[in-house]
């Protein structure tokens, strides 16, 4: 009996052992399968965190080039508006020479016209006030 029991505990020594070396291998791999997530983990981030730079520099680039279409347009308004404003004045002082012209060489018929527009609009104030 006492050979069986050396068997057995030879046995279970090497069955320690096996076990031992066993969990070295499963310490082993695990440390490597974490260390290849880590790796894999890191690109990703990496390639994540580029690919946002070159969105945000793709954005501010955009951004830049539609306030300079923005600001070519505000300048093109004005430009216009100016034109208009100036031929419009001119118009203005044009007719009125006119008019004036015509007043002095007609003063008569003119006081006439005058007396006539302001009795048609006396008439169409006193009509919007009775209603």
């Amino acid at each position: 009996m006492h050979g069986v029991k050396e068997k057995a505990e030879r046995f279970a020594q090497t069955a320690g052992d096996q076990g031992e070396k066993a969990a070295d291998k499963t310490k082993d791999v695990a440390s490597s399968v974490v260390g290849a997530i880590k790796d894999t983990l890191q690109e990703v981030g990496s390639g994540a965190a580029e690919m946002a730079n070159k969105a945000a520099g793709q954005v501010a680039d955009t951004t830049k080039e539609w306030i300079g279409a923005a600001e070519e347009c505000a300048a093109n308004t004005v430009r216009t508006v100016r034109n208009v404003a100036s031929d419009a004045t001119g118009r203005v002082g044009d007719w009125s020479q006119d008019l004036a012209g015509v007043i002095r060489r007609n003063p008569i018929p003119a006081a006439c016209v005058a007396v006539g527009i302001g009795f048609l609009a006396a008439a169409a104030c006193r009509q919007r006030s009775s209603t």
